[in-house]
């Protein structure tokens, strides 16, 4: 059975302990947005009658949560399929080992096993490296299965804070996630990403400072999209891990307030654009966004995939196109679907195309390239 909602991630609140000067969501002290402890729970079960498989906790800081974090945590482990669970910290709360260990063994016993921490130049002008290293320990000592410092650093040289520092705090040399072995039980280590100069960041980052690769080098099909939901708490739903998206975007597929996640999902697993993204990718899309409009300002370098899919998501120009003219990509976008998914969902039921003499998956409903959304929502 293929899950319509393999990962759902909940961006619980806008509100932060720290208020970063690179954060894509604008998260910060003085926001006021939360899920209330119901809707997070109404939205777990939604998710775990869909298939999913993980819940990821989010923020904002979700540490904030207080004693609702536990009762989440066991309400998935003991009423719900859902076999996973993700923290996504600062870890500001680490002041002690002795502290952060009591906080690490609760969430454990209660059936977290992941715990990601947020780290990098612009975190640790709010938190103590001191912290980070207290909750790396903590959670490796408490047992999680995956412990990770998920790094956002400025290009070599350009900031104050470079990976060696973290793992000189830590006092591992911690290994990239690209090197982690997906036969072990046990992942501990450190991703090193790029701060963008997206939300916040778009006035913060500065120019030419941010950690690039050439535009061959970065993947061109998302698997996040279609994969990772994420639910804000404004009530937005957007069609991938949220990061850069309390904007409006074509990521965007709904309002979980005002409708079910199914019918949401159904709706954006139609989509036609969102499906070009996750089957063709990026880099078809922005060559045929250049055929369109050659004088589009595309650069060369980009800091991660998500850069590429920011660089054409928000700019109007590359919306207008995409919503008037991604019909004409209908019919390959359908054939990579089929080829590499090869699978049909039907309301209802998941059904896996028959390999032979059976039937074969079924195009995307011959309507707008918006299908699925509302006019307001991608405009």
């Amino acid at each position: 059975m293929k899950p319509l909602i393999p990962t759902l991630s909940l961006m619980v609140t806008y509100q932060c302990n720290i208020a970063c000067r690179h954060c894509g969501p604008y998260c910060g002290p003085r926001e006021r947005d939360w899920m209330s402890a119901d809707e997070m729970r109404d939205l777990i079960a939604q998710a775990g009658e869909l298939g999913a498989g993980n819940v990821v906790f989010t923020g904002g800081e979700p540490t904030l949560l207080g004693d609702d974090l536990p009762r989440l945590l066991r309400f998935i482990r003991d009423e719900t399929p859902i076999v996973s669970s993700r923290l996504v910290t600062n870890g500001k709360w680490a002041v002690t080992y002795d502290a952060a260990r009591r906080l690490a063994e609760r969430w454990r016993e209660a059936g977290l096993e992941e715990m990601n921490i947020s780290c990098g130049e612009y975190h640790q002008e709010f938190v103590p490296l001191s912290s980070v290293a207290n909750a790396y320990r903590a959670c490796r000592d408490a047992g999680y299965p995956t412990v990770l410092l998920a790094g956002e650093f400025l290009a070599p040289g350009r900031g104050r804070l470079e990976p060696e520092d973290l793992k000189a705090a830590v006092g591992e040399d911690l290994i990239p996630p690209a090197l982690m072995s997906p036969y072990v039980g046990r992942v501990h280590g450190m991703s090193c990403g790029a701060a963008m100069p997206y939300g916040r960041g778009a006035g913060q980052v500065p120019p030419g400072a941010t950690r690039r690769q050439a535009l061959e080098e970065i993947q061109g099909p998302c698997g996040d999209i279609l994969a990772a939901i994420t639910a804000h708490p404004n009530g937005k739903t957007t069609a991938c891990c949220g990061i850069m998206v309390r904007d409006e975007s074509l990521l965007n597929i709904g309002n979980w307030r005002r409708e079910r996640l199914r019918p949401l999902l159904e709706a954006a697993h139609q989509d036609l654009i969102l499906n070009w993204i996750r089957y063709l990718g990026l880099h078809d899309m922005r060559r045929w966004l250049l055929a369109k409009a050659p004088d589009l300002p595309f650069r060369d370098t980009y800091s991660s995939i998500c850069d590429l899919c920011a660089e054409m998501i928000y700019d109007p120009r590359c919306r207008d196109l995409l919503v008037d003219h991604a019909g004409e990509r209908r019919d390959d976008v359908v054939a990579a679907k089929v080829a590499l998914d090869a699978t049909l969902y039907e309301p209802g039921r998941f059904v896996y195309a028959e390999q032979e003499g059976g039937r074969a998956p079924a195009p995307l409903p011959s309507a707008p390239a918006t299908a699925g959304l509302a006019p307001e929502e991608r405009r």
